[in-house]
């Protein structure tokens, strides 16, 4: 499947805020499916000898999440592909991963093993909030038996869980994903707050050194002025990460202009950042040759900004979206049976970022 053949089409007048919160239940597909590549990678990938490394991380900030070719019907070989092609344009892997969804244990050993046979950096989010719906609603594990985040067994158990997770070391491990959704419902965002500070102390007392983020929709954030959530979380991160998907809004989509994102540094001028999930879709209105060109700007859109890392939102496209949702099937820079857009060379020959 190529960009240019999608018929797909956003509606003239889709807003920013409507467009994310109609596009959730898309974006908990995604991280439902990648979950299930995990657990097709730890079953396939658990028999496997210790193989030579096939190739060695690139020397950036780039990095791309977790995302091979042919899914749903992926093989061994398709995952090990992923790696290989993840260690030629950048150096870390992100997973994202469902509180109310968590796969064994042994699952993230077997992913962190690969990411780092590969010479890739592991990234690791934690999302304990409901796409759907528009995300104002905490998604939280039915065997814990609560439904807030100010209740006392969500809190301990999500705390628990946090603090297992960077038991594995991951470089970074985040809290949450576009926490910013949760503020339409005023009482659990000021809830969750509190327990991500909390568990961010928790975590600290363990491993001083583990790398803590929660990550915020930055176009909603830019669009709704949302920025004074952000002090809100000084005391729960190392690390302010965002998502993009400038592409998402209007009939015509255009570049960012670099401003756009220099905008963070305006509100978090000294702080540390990182871009957890970074996209444009091949899918008309847009074609491949553009996406092309917006990943070929990324040194000029995000190189002035000192970001931590900058993370590619998929690398393979998928077919798991439909109707207004369905142009997120090609924000791959590979299409879904692994042939290369013109994306994937523009990325491979990106310099170096730092």
């Amino acid at each position: 499947m190529h960009g240019r053949s999608s018929k797909t089409t956003v509606k003239p007048g889709d807003r920013r805020l409507r467009y994310f919160q109609k596009m959730s239940p898309g974006f908990a597909s995604r991280r439902v499916l990648i979950t299930a590549i995990s657990l097709y990678f730890a079953l396939a990938y658990s028999g496997a000898g210790a193989d030579e490394v096939s190739a060695r991380a690139k020397d950036t900030n780039l990095g791309v999440a977790l995302s091979p070719a042919h899914i749903p019907f992926q093989t061994g070989g398709d995952i090990d592909r992923f790696f290989e092609q993840a260690a030629q344009i950048g150096a870390h892997v992100t997973w994202i991963i469902e509180w109310q969804s968590m796969p064994p244990s042994l699952q993230f050993r077997v992913i962190e093993e690969m990411t780092r046979r590969h010479g890739l950096r592991f990234y690791l989010y934690l999302s304990p909030i409901a796409l759907t719906g528009g995300r104002r609603d905490p998604a939280i594990p039915s065997a814990i038996g609560g439904s807030s985040f100010g209740a006392p067994a969500v809190r301990s158990a999500f705390t628990k869980q946090a603090m297992e997770l960077a038991g594995l070391r991951p470089d970074l491990l985040g809290l949450a994903t576009e926490v910013n959704f949760l503020a339409a419902n005023p009482d659990e965002f000021e809830a969750f707050v509190t327990l991500a500070r909390d568990t961010y102390a928790a975590i600290k007392r363990q491993n001083p050194d583990q790398t803590v983020t929660i990550s915020f929709q930055w176009d909603v954030m830019a669009a709704h002025a949302q920025f004074g959530l952000l002090a809100k979380f000084a005391k729960a991160v190392d690390v302010y990460s965002f998502t993009t998907y400038p592409d998402a809004f209007g009939s015509s989509p255009a570049l960012p202009a670099p401003e756009y994102y220099l905008a963070v540094r305006k509100i978090l001028p000294t702080e540390r950042i990182g871009f957890a999930e970074i996209g444009w879709s091949s899918a008309v209105p847009s074609s491949e040759d553009q996406q092309a060109e917006f990943y070929g700007s990324i040194p000029r859109l995000f190189g002035g900004l000192g970001a931590d890392f900058l993370t590619l939102a998929l690398m393979h496209d998928v077919p798991i979206f439909t109707g207004s949702l369905a142009r997120l099937n090609f924000v791959g820079i590979r299409t879904l049976d692994d042939k290369p857009k013109p994306a994937w060379h523009v990325v491979l020959d990106l310099p170096k970022l730092h």
